[in-house]
């Protein structure tokens, strides 16, 4: 992080100074009072079970050279200073959006309803053959974590790739006043969230927001996943207006009418491979499994391009790529194969995780061990039986999952949608324990066990215990 002089922030953050120096520095922010030191500047977040606000003053005796306050009877420390906002979060995206200004480098941001992570992982993977890049570290997504992950640019750095994720109104515009990227990529349009934004349309007018920087410097533009609906919804649901520039749009995927898109798709032992079409054509192969991760290849690839990696090092860079753990980590244990997909879960991510489990399984089983989807609100139980229509259909084509476990009262709805309509045999828990018990008493050598669910749920404890 480059030192930032406490005045700057003070007035980047339009506060009102309550005691101490402001002419001092400083070198590194926090929200954690336990990684507070000196240097430090404190944001005490006010979250739904802990104000931060509390652990002022071991902050300031920890050597804390300023901290953020919205309370004004802050007892004063024998050194530092205590800047009062009115918002503690607010006045850290707004010093967060003043340290991004001082750094002239493409930005790229990456939103959509599922795949951010891997798409983010993918990109970087290609880019970093060639450039310094900072990328969104861990879930650093959110309000808190994109205002975060700016000051982790520094004066080497080249590029920057920021994950920007949403779940209420409003949230992706701030976000985007934060980081401004001027290339941005959305995956696709699904339903996470649905239940605080009502309808996909809904979402992709708030993802939609990303849209407002792109093409304004550095030839910038919008990658878009061309796949299903998602060039309808977003031609008539993204909020184009908001463009400062032209905004170009390039279309990705594995449709004939996509920019950039990939033919003759294989399956191999270790992953899969498909003929990249875009600026230039060649043979790509990937370390792991699934459709949707071709789509992420893609636009890594065509990002690549754009800012000019040698195609052989961008091919050379996925086919290294190996996923994160709980994002399609293959576990092998009692002579049985557990993908651990237990991060985070939709409906669409679901679907396109059993598609990849069709792939992987050649001999044996084929397991599901699905938790709720959270998020949903109403439309809960209509999109959880989704996910059982998927499956049924699926079969009647000929991919039959042999046994479906569901942990939850929402995937409880995916079971009796399967029951209700198939022969396949399904089993609802309540909860991990019961699962992962149950699953370790059917698997069998060479059987191909799928985990997933949303973060809430824990669905890798089922993990761990079916491999142990």
């Amino acid at each position: 992080m480059i030192t930032i002089g406490i005045g700057e922030i003070l007035k980047a953050v339009d506060g009102t100074l309550l005691w101490g120096d402001e002419n001092g520095v400083v070198t590194n922010v926090v929200t954690d009072s336990r990684k507070a030191g000196k240097g430090s500047l404190f944001v005490p977040i006010v979250g739904e079970r802990v104000d931060a606000h509390r652990f002022i003053p071991q902050v300031m005796q920890a050597g804390a050279g300023v901290t953020f306050s919205s309370r004004k009877d802050v007892a004063p420390a024998a050194s530092g200073c205590c800047i009062y906002v009115e918002d503690t979060l607010a006045a850290l995206q707004k010093a967060a959006a003043y340290y991004r200004s001082r750094f002239d480098i493409p930005v790229i941001g990456v939103t959509g309803s599922v795949g951010k992570t891997t798409t983010k992982e993918m990109i970087s993977a290609v880019l970093e053959k060639k450039y310094r890049v900072v990328k969104t570290q861990g879930n650093w997504n959110s309000q808190i974590g994109v205002a975060m992950m700016m000051f982790e640019l520094e004066p080497e750095t080249e590029l920057a790739i920021f994950e920007m994720g949403m779940s209420l109104p409003g949230e992706m515009a701030r976000l985007v006043e934060i980081a401004k990227p001027q290339t941005a990529v959305m995956t696709n349009i699904g339903v996470s969230h649905i239940g605080n934004l009502g309808s996909r349309e809904n979402i992709a007018k708030e993802k939609g927001h990303i849209v407002k920087y792109v093409g304004t410097s550095h030839d910038g533009k919008l990658y878009i996943c061309g796949n299903g609906d998602m060039k309808q919804i977003t031609r008539e649901n993204v909020p184009y207006s908001l463009c400062e520039a032209k905004c170009p749009i390039c279309y990705y995927g594995t449709e004939a009418d996509c920019e950039v898109r990939a033919t003759d798709l294989t399956v191999t032992e270790t992953g899969q491979k498909f003929v990249y079409h875009g600026r230039q054509t060649g043979k790509v192969e990937l370390s792991v499994m699934g459709g949707h991760n071709v789509n992420n290849a893609l636009v890594a690839m065509a990002l690549g391009e754009q800012f000019g990696v040698a195609f052989d090092d961008a091919v050379q860079a996925l086919k290294e790529y190996r996923p994160f753990s709980m994002r399609g980590e293959r576990k092998d244990a009692h002579g049985y194969h557990v993908i651990d997909d237990t991060y985070n879960a939709s409906p669409d991510s679901i679907n396109s995780n059993i598609e990849a489990l069709f792939d992987y399984a050649k001999t044996g089983q084929k397991i599901v061990v699905l938790g709720d989807v959270l998020e949903l609100g109403e439309q809960s139980e209509k999109l959880h039986r989704g996910i059982g229509k998927f499956i049924v259909k699926e079969a009647q084509k000929g991919k039959t999952l042999d046994l479906v476990v569901t942990v939850g009262e929402g995937a409880s709805f995916i079971a009796k949608q399967v029951e209700e309509t198939s022969n396949i045999a399904v089993k609802i828990c309540k909860n991990n324990e019961e699962a992962a018990a149950f699953v370790k008493e059917c698997a069998k050598e060479g059987d191909w066990i799928l985990v997933k669910g949303s973060r809430g749920m824990h669905m890798d404890e089922v993990v761990q215990k079916v491999v142990m």
